[in-house]
């Protein structure tokens, strides 16, 4: 076959003839034996798409992650002597570069050496939160993040050192989350005051993200951490035998069970006919046989509490020798 190269004037010649006439019909029965332009199927495909983890495994990561959110909100209490809380919001696999996007440019980055897992974990933390943190230490309320101008701060060399009593702590706790998955010795090998410095895992690389929330009076702020699906896919078999897997190896194997123990549960139901209104001198004249009148007509709809919140509303009426309600609406699912 002879192949040969175009020139630019003949390319545009092409072009200009594309645009007046139309594509050729030769090449429009060749792209339908493709399947392409006027026939066949096409299915879009993301080569993007992150789809690395499979449902199941991000699952129990989610597992590890809350658990470990527990024992991080428990050390901001303990050390600090505040009411705080953390939760893990999300656990889900993106790219990097998405991943950045989400991240605060002023947040606080540590790099940690996680041996054996080849490429290392990345920290963000909030600067509301690292403040918060180290005015806590340093005997405060928590609550100075602004500068006498009343502009937000950036911290200080010495405060990155006051900050690191509560910080590496933290950190370990999130190395015994990876550790579920494979047993690591954590080292913090870089700090950086901007997202955008790190350049140690490539944008395009597929990334376990989890994302954690403190809460309270006054700490408030996120942590985030990242690990790179190329370090960990060696050891994501590991997840198959983690002990946060369901006993049965599904989730909701339990849900019939649950359902017929909810099911015998006794609840109380009541029937309220309704009420009246008496003035305080009338209240104190009552006596045996007096008729209070109540404000439900007869053939009118009376609620019906279950366990004291009312949810259904019926009428009131006989069934054999005993009273009975027939339900007539709905007023809570």
């Amino acid at each position: 076959m002879n192949h040969e190269v175009l020139s630019n004037a003949e390319i545009d010649a092409l072009l200009e003839l594309f645009s007046a006439e139309g594509v050729p019909e030769e090449l429009i029965e060749d792209s339908r034996s493709l399947g392409g332009l006027h026939g066949g199927a096409i299915t879009d495909i993301d080569l993007l798409k992150p789809n690395r983890l499979s449902r199941d495994q991000i699952s129990i990561v989610d597992r590890i992650q809350e658990m470990v959110a527990g024992k991080l909100g428990a050390l901001l209490v303990d050390r600090l002597r505040v009411e705080a809380s953390c939760d893990c919001v999300a656990v889900e696999q993106m790219r990097y570069s998405n991943w950045m996007q989400q991240v605060e440019r002023n947040a606080s980055v540590y790099i940690v050496e996680i041996p054996p897992v080849s490429m290392p974990a990345i920290v963000t933390v909030s600067t509301d939160l690292l403040l918060g943190i180290v005015d806590r230490v340093l005997g405060g309320t928590g609550e100075r993040r602004v500068d006498s101008e009343g502009k937000r701060r950036e911290l200080s060399d010495a405060e990155y050192a006051v900050a690191d009593a509560i910080m590496l702590p933290l950190l370990d706790y999130l190395a015994e989350g990876i550790s579920e998955i494979v047993e690591v010795q954590p080292r913090v090998s870089a700090r950086y005051a901007n997202i955008t410095l790190t350049q140690t895992i490539p944008f395009q690389e597929v990334v376990l993200a989890s994302h954690f929330q403190f809460s309270g009076s006054p700490l408030l702020g996120d942590l985030r951490i990242v690990l790179a699906y190329t370090g960990l896919e060696p050891y994501l078999d590991s997840l198959a035998t983690s002990r946060f897997v369901s006993k049965s190896g599904q989730i909701g194997a339990f849900r019939d069970r649950v359902l017929e123990h909810v099911r015998r549960v006794d609840l109380e139901l009541g029937v309220e006919l309704g009420h009246g209104e008496l003035r305080l001198a009338e209240l104190m004249e009552l006596a045996v046989g007096d008729i209070v009148p109540i404000c439900t007509k007869i053939g009118g709809l009376v609620d019906v509490p279950v366990e004291g919140r009312t949810k259904f509303r019926g009428v009131v009426g006989s069934r054999g020798p005993r009273y009975a309600v027939r339900i007539e609406d709905v007023v809570h699912d």
